[in-house]
């Protein structure tokens, strides 16, 4: 057996359970009394109503008066629920939404809902949460702490936690209502990333009515973990730029040898007035730019900083040649992820709509990971011996990247089953990038791991259960069946840990085989994809967990690949066969 490891992150648990049903399924919250979960056979509309009309007569009958049980109004339901996102996939002919409870025009965090509608404007698929204690007379909706002494607050408790914070990567707050501890609390959620000094992207609960920290952990989305040495990361020195590229820049191809020594032709930029040539790639949405932060040490940035506003490193050559390998690799592999969701799934960017994707190389000295902010990639270069430069991975930027497009569409809560959910959707997509054959399609950053013995990754997704992780599971391996998941607080819940198991089941759906007695006849890499990206976007929720995923892959394959004579596609039987020979229905 090879060994394998990755360190833990520390976090307080949010508990939530679920209730799985064919073909729809509510997840319901257990922090709060009378929120139950409801099992939807069928929903016809009524004729002649819009598509929003039947979206709101449908979650209507979802939501009952807590005096009296009775059925709310639509009017009730309106001011209940607000779309944040919809979707009109002509292709398969059914219109999407995406909705949050609100109270007062407050949402409540982690109750969302993906409705989907058919041809006909019934109601085909619904999964999400429905709360139906809320109440004004039990929930304040004006706060009495504001916004700034909550974002001061927090940014103090991050100064404990990691070093005096000279500037954040972004910093951003929201009122929300906080299930927590049995009752509703309006909170400020802010969510934190940083670089120096150290990488984070902190999601702080600050009761807006006493100011008190209710809850707070560390999402930065890396993608190695070592449980053995989790307190031995070392810091990121570098704040990326916001600053403008000089004014007079023309387009150009330039060349550079990659992590791998080979020879690469890419998208740059020449400055017209002096001839300097820089990392900036415009011709893919609002732009790749591709920084360096140099190792520097913490106390010389901050002082920089300081004194003249150094705010990063440009990567930058006076001829069209670049002689960084780390960055070349970093600034093409971030263009190939940008092309894979852009050729496959007409998605623009991480959020759809064009966002500018920012890489830093560099990171730390001999740092051995790589991670997503929520704002930018990060890449350590490894220490030579247990990895080399993380940039060199396709599949690990296609990891980081793919966090990005989780936090603008499920934005899966990064604990426990939502959390192990969002680092496998992660794992999967970015092998999918790589598209590799055979094992090494399976193998996560079999390119930067170990470089001096081959036929071995970062994690093994065909053969979790091959790589040792201590004392953390029973059997000290990663668990590939949910009867031998973690359960215990580490690891944010067991969010690595307990990928495997959904890794596992996406190795099956594509290659097939027999796994626990179940046999699955593989669809191949082409429709699998296609099936995990139709889950993420359309159907999974904030706090979705296993039995979600299975349930919401069933619907995008039989969304993509229907039912014909009333019998199950290959495909939805594959999925089905998939889930169920790893324990999860």
């Amino acid at each position: 057996m090879k060994k394998r490891t990755i360190p833990v992150l520390i976090a307080t648990s949010l508990a939530f359970g679920s209730l799985a049903a064919p073909g729809y399924n509510v997840l319901a919250n257990e922090q709060v009394k009378n929120s139950p979960s409801y099992i939807v056979e069928s929903w016809d509309a009524p004729e002649g109503l819009s598509k929003q009309d039947v979206l709101y007569q449908f979650l209507q009958s979802k939501v009952l008066q807590p005096q009296t049980k009775s059925v709310v109004s639509i009017e009730a339901a309106k001011n209940h629920f607000k779309i944040i996102q919809e979707e009109d996939d002509s292709k398969n002919g059914s219109y999407h939404y995406r909705t949050v409870e609100q109270l007062g025009g407050v949402p409540v965090y982690g109750s969302e809902q993906t409705i989907a509608l058919d041809s006909n404007n019934d109601v085909k698929a619904f999964f999400g949460s429905v709360s139906q204690n809320l109440s004004k007379s039990a929930v304040p909706t004006e706060a009495s702490v504001s916004k700034e002494e909550a974002l001061e607050t927090v940014k103090a408790s991050i100064d404990v936690e990691i070093g005096k914070v000279s500037d954040y990567d972004g910093i951003e707050s929201e009122l929300i209502i906080y299930p927590h501890e049995g009752k509703y609390v309006l909170s400020y959620l802010v969510k934190a990333s940083t670089s120096v000094p150290a990488p984070g992207y902190f999601h702080y609960f600050v009761d807006a009515m006493t100011g008190e920290i209710i809850n707070h952990y560390n999402e930065i989305q890396d993608a190695t973990k070592d449980f053995k040495s989790s307190g031995a990361m070392t810091p990121s020195y570098v704040k990326t730029s916001t600053r403008a590229l000089p004014p007079a820049t023309q387009p150009v191809q330039a060349r550079g040898m990659d992590m791998f020594g080979n020879l690469q032709t890419f998208n740059a930029v020449k400055d017209m007035g002096n001839g300097t040539h820089y990392l900036f790639d415009g011709t893919r949405a609002n732009g790749i730019h591709t920084f360096k932060a140099n190792q520097m040490p913490p106390n010389t940035f901050i002082i920089l900083s300081a004194l003249f506003g150094l705010t990063g490193f440009e990567v930058t050559s006076p001829k069209s040649f670049f002689y960084d390998p780390a960055a070349v690799s970093a600034h093409i592999n971030a263009g190939k992820v940008f092309d894979y969701y852009k050729t496959k799934f007409a998605r623009n960017s991480l959020d759809n709509n064009g966002m500018k994707l920012i890489s830093t190389v560099h990171i730390g000295e001999k740092w051995n990971n790589a991670a997503w902010n929520g704002k930018q990639m990060l890449y350590g270069d490894g220490d030579g011996e247990r990895m080399i430069s993380l940039s060199g991975g396709l599949d690990v930027i296609g990891h980081e990247m793919t966090h990005g497009v989780i936090d603008r569409t499920a934005d899966l809560v990064y604990e426990n089953e939502s959390g192990a959910i969002n680092e496998s959707l992660a794992d999967i997509m970015g092998s999918f990038v790589e598209n590799k054959t055979g094992d090494d399609l399976w193998l996560l950053g079999e390119g930067i791991w170990t470089p001096n013995r081959s036929g071995d990754g970062l994690r093994d997704m065909k053969d979790p259960a091959s790589v040792n992780i201590g004392g953390y599971t029973e059997s000290g391996y990663y668990p590939d069946h949910y009867d031998d998941r973690y359960l215990g607080d580490l690891d944010n819940g067991g969010v690595h840990i307990n990928s495997s198991i959904n890794n596992k089941a996406a190795y099956l759906l594509t290659d097939g085989g027999t796994h626990h007695g179940v046999e699955v006849t593989g669809i191949g890499k082409a429709k699998a994809e296609k099936i995990y990206y139709r889950a993420l976007t359309l159907y999974l929720t904030a706090t979705s967990g296993f039995s979600e995923m299975r349930q919401a892959a069933i619907q995008a394959a039989r969304d993509l690949y229907p039912d014909r004579n009333g019998e199950s596609s290959a495909e939805v039987k594959a999925v089905e066969s998939a889930y169920s020979a790893v324990g999860v229905e």
